[in-house]
């Protein structure tokens, strides 16, 4: 009676495992996509952000210049401005993903690729916009 009570239970108990471990599975592949998106929609508003702004500076002309609150999400690789291309590299699952911003105006500056929220000047210079972490 005992053995036929255990086998029984463990029945059950495989039965509900073999329902819960693939349900599981899915909601962490889930998870995980939904997260990779945030990171993608994060990134790029902050680089439309920048690159709307600049543009904007550009058209202002020396001196002008501004400070925005941009956020750099986790996964970035790389931050790049090459003449009037501003591209943010991000590692997702699938590879690395590019997002860009064509600007009115050659780019230069650096800025991290450290996940965090950061003030960015945004300055006109003689021949484009310079972008650079705020030290105020």
């Amino acid at each position: 009676m005992k053995a036929q009570v255990a086998i029984e239970y463990l029945a059950i108990i495989s039965f509900a495992l073999m329902i819960l471990i693939p349900y599981a599975l899915y909601l962490q592949s889930v998870s995980r996509n939904l997260s990779e998106e945030n990171y993608l929609t994060i990134a790029s508003n902050s680089v439309q952000k920048i690159g709307q702004i600049s543009d904007w500076v550009y058209s202002q002309g020396w001196p002008a210049k501004t400070t925005i609150l941009i956020q750099i999400p986790s996964n970035v690789e790389e931050i790049s401005f090459n003449g009037k291309m501003m591209n943010w590299k991000i590692r997702t699952s699938s590879g690395i993903s590019d997002i860009y911003y064509i600007s009115v105006a050659n780019l230069t500056g650096i800025l991290p690729t450290t996940p965090g929220y950061y003030n960015v000047l945004i300055q006109a210079i003689e021949n484009g916009v310079n972008i650079s972490v705020s030290t105020s």
